[in-house]
């Protein structure tokens, strides 16, 4: 009886355990199929976002760089770390336990290390990145891999059968390719097969070596994530999840010491289709043009690019970042060629500070008179010398009416509010959260002044038992969701959730919020600024900017456009709010140096 029960609560806890690790994607899994556009609310069943996915021309793009870079990271490592393997297990190298460390270090060193080690290195020789420079870091750290895998197969291998090869007249290199090598295979497939699944899951060192038109898959979820987490992204990442699952399959099924013939079958079947599938993507366009566009997720239409395309003939490759710091850190390494970029208004002052920018040919942009003069002569760049606005929106406050029993918002002092506890969120973001404690004492969200920094950090603290988290990516989901009542967010995000849910309005606090506008600039460096500037007067074009806001939903400078726009979207108060509200509003500047004390408040802040 003592020992029924004492199974029996071994199980509950296995059980328990799996289901804590599992749960999230399993979760993940099943929101793959829901009909809403965003994640909390389950509206019914739907393969729709499969679909999606699978027209999403950017996604499929991403999944063929993803493929083309495992499989030769796969090849070149599994043949480097083959022979290696064999180097370290037959011969007696002095040195040797050395040797050995030097394997297992890129296994130990953190990812971001390599990454940076890598970046510095390729600027050393002037290797441009891309393609090549993800491939070399992949293989750099992928080698330790196939090491373990196969030194482990020949620790097992019976020795004798290449000896009695030798003693009937084998000679070595018959002996290696008729014995050796086919006792190793199961070893070095198993090998490749982890190395191929490693390689397509990366995203940290990928981060730092990817370059024009190398876009992976994980840089692309990562990407579409910082704007909002949608069925879609759920969709792709359950395809990664079963590719990778399968691999993991047929990795163990070939360490078997007689491996299934099913396995062996489904990997050559399987191998072959993704390798055509990776290599149609590497199809050369004969076009004679190709710009080279590095952009935020989702702010460019596919038809958009299409009709310019098809106008200037010439083709436009897509690349995405995460954050205006990732763009900053892509520049300064000047190995990389994008004729355009849509950094954020304070990071475009930081790459005129830093000599990265080319000034615009405005006298090729006739279409500059259809911009909203309140988006021109702005702070960080007040002649337009170096950018143009693309899209701009406000940070605020979304709110769930129903949650707060139509309670009026229009102060940051919401937030401070004991009755909304844990109902809160907050943007996981130093300069927007300090704003926020700013903005609500009456003064500038670019403040330098030591005091007002140190009350506004004080003022945050006070705040932080009352926050459920601080988030940039999923507010627009907790507020959906009912987890937050009040989340501090970008007017985009929110502008989408009120589409979603009318119970959830948007207010721009009296005492004023963050204005941003992202722009469009051509770096120093750009290989094609004709092509890149025929871009941004097209995209100027009244037409073609309200068409494309209609797709994005972000808001749109071009005055012009707005006949174009869609009256659900133009009439949104978070998209296009009335100017008498945005009186109070500021742009966020570089406040050199005060940047590190802004940081160490935020430390404090979040470690508190």
């Amino acid at each position: 009886m003592a020992k029924r029960a004492e199974n029996l609560s071994l199980k509950i806890f296995s059980s328990l355990v799996y289901l804590f690790l599992y749960t999230p994607i399993i979760i993940l899994v099943i929101f793959s199929f829901n009909q809403s556009k965003l994640n909390v609310v389950w509206q019914g069943f739907t393969f729709k976002w499969y679909m999606v996915a699978w027209q999403d021309s950017a996604v499929i793009q991403s999944v063929r760089v993803s493929l083309l870079v495992a499989l030769l990271s796969t090849v070149f490592s599994t043949v480097l770390g083959t022979l290696a393997a064999l180097a370290l297990s037959r011969y007696q190298l002095r040195l040797r336990a050395l040797y050995d460390t030097l394997f297992y270090l890129p296994v130990i060193i953190p990812e971001i290390v390599i990454g940076f080690a890598s970046v510095i290195f390729f600027g050393l020789i002037g290797l441009k990145l891309g393609l090549s420079s993800i491939v070399i870091g992949h293989v750099a750290f992928s080698v330790s891999y196939v090491v373990f895998v196969v030194r482990a197969r020949i620790s097992g291998m019976n020795q004798t059968l290449e000896e009695a090869a030798m003693d009937l007249g084998a000679n070595e290199l018959q002996t290696f390719f008729r014995v050796t090598l086919p006792l190793l295979m199961p070893g070095i497939i198993s090998a490749a097969l982890l190395v191929f699944t490693i390689s397509l899951d990366d995203y940290v060192i990928t981060s730092f070596v990817a370059g024009s038109n190398a876009t992976t898959l994980p840089l692309q979820i990562y990407s579409m994530v910082k704007t909002g987490v949608t069925p879609e992204v759920n969709a792709i990442s359950s395809i990664l999840l079963v590719v990778t699952i399968v691999l993991v399959y047929l990795s163990h099924q070939l360490q078997q010491e007689r491996p299934p013939r099913s396995a062996v079958a489904i990997l050559v079947v399987a191998g072959s289709l993704l390798g055509l599938f990776a290599i149609g993507g590497a199809t050369v366009s004969n076009q004679e043009r190709q710009l080279n566009l590095y952009i935020w997720s989702n702010y460019a239409s596919a038809e958009m690019l299409k009709e310019f395309e098809q106008r200037y003939n010439a083709k436009v490759r897509v690349d995405l970042y995460d954050s205006n710091e990732a763009l900053l850190a892509k520049l300064q390494t000047g190995l990389v060629d994008y004729d355009l970029i849509v950094p954020s208004d304070y990071m475009v002052s930081i790459l005129i500070k830093q000599n990265l920018l080319q000034p615009l040919d405005k006298d090729r942009l006739s279409n500059l008179v259809n911009l909203d003069s309140r988006f021109l002569s702005l702070p960080f760049d007040p002649e337009n010398k170096y950018s143009i606005p693309y899209t701009w929106g406000t940070t605020g406050i979304g709110y769930r009416k129903d949650k707060l029993n139509n309670a009026v918002i229009d102060s940051w002092s919401a937030l401070w509010e004991e009755k909304y506890r844990d109902h809160i969120s907050m943007l996981d973001d130093v300069r927007e959260t300090f704003g926020v404690g700013l903005k609500r004492q009456g003064l500038s969200l670019n403040t330098t002044d030591a005091s007002q920094l140190a009350k506004t950090a004080n003022l945050l603290k006070q705040q932080k038992p009352l926050v459920k988290v601080y988030d940039s990516a999923t507010f627009a989901e907790l507020l959906l969701s009912g987890d937050a009542w009040l989340a501090h967010g970008y007017s985009g995000q929110l502008g989408k959730a009120m589409s979603e849910n009318p119970n959830i309005g948007y207010a721009i606090p009296k005492e004023g919020a963050t204005i941003w506008t992202d722009n469009i600039c051509i770096p120093k460096n750009a290989p094609h600024p004709d092509l890149a500037t025929l871009f941004i007067n097209f995209i100027l074009e009244p037409q073609v900017s309200g068409e494309n806001t209609n797709i994005t939903a972000y808001s749109t400078p071009n005055k012009a456009a707005k006949q174009f726009i869609k009256p659900e979207i133009l009439n949104n108060p978070a998209l296009f709010p009335p100017d008498e509200s945005l009186k109070n509003c500021e742009f966020i500047k570089d406040v050199g140096s005060a940047i590190q004390t802004y940081d160490r408040y935020w430390t404090e802040i979040k470690s508190d």
